[in-house]
């Protein structure tokens, strides 16, 4: 619950920092950034810092619910759900500086290297976890019914992608708090499913 309480704050931290009606959020320009009132830009990028790490609280659950399969392929996921996590987080901080750049009128190519990188590892790292967990889940012995690798965070931001697309007033706000509400409703969905059992034991 914890973890999906970060998660949850998270997704609102995404929508204060970058959610403008009607924005192009997929044409690489970044400048929806310099319409952000500058109050969205300072509780998005604080709250974002110290509400993502929340949500590993969650992913500490999930890898004991994947214990059975050999703990340390379970703990060696944990492992890189963290280095994922805090490559989200530096990213997430930094667009706060690339939004400052854009109302002042400033080009951003000289700044790109320093922040596409991480979004890249986000981005790459978020469907290579997401797609490892449905594989643990569907195929090899954990504590999780099948049918939860079904519900991999992937999955379900892929809705989001088209709900983009085909419900763009609704899609666009999905979008942007994405990566952390897919990660929330996963957890959610994992707490669902492990309610019953001790996962200390």
């Amino acid at each position: 619950m914890l973890g999906i309480f970060g998660a949850v704050l998270g997704a609102a931290a995404d929508v204060l920092l970058l959610y403008i009606p009607g924005a192009d959020l997929i044409d690489g320009s970044y400048g929806f950034l310099a319409e952000i009132p500058a109050k969205g830009l300072v509780w998005g990028h604080f709250l974002g810092i110290f509400a993502i790490p929340i949500t590993l609280a969650g992913y500490r659950m999930v890898c004991h619910a994947l214990e059975p399969m050999g703990g340390n392929v379970a703990w060696g996921v944990f492992g890189v759900v963290v280095l994922v996590f805090f490559a989200g987080v530096c990213y997430h901080s930094s667009l706060v500086f690339v939004a400052q750049a854009l109302k002042g009128g400033q080009s951003i190519d000289n700044l790109r290297i320093y922040f596409e990188p991480l979004g890249k590892v986000l981005m790459f790292g978020f469907a290579a976890l997401s797609l490892t967990l449905m594989v643990l889940i569907l195929s090899l012995k954990t504590r999780y019914p099948r049918w939860v690798g079904l519900f991999n965070p992937l999955f379900i931001y892929l809705l989001f992608i088209v709900a983009y697309f085909y419900l763009p007033q609704v899609g666009n706000i999905l979008l942007i708090a994405g990566f952390n509400l897919a990660n929330g409703l996963f957890l959610l969905i994992s707490w669902i499913a492990l309610r019953n059992k001790n996962l200390l034991q």
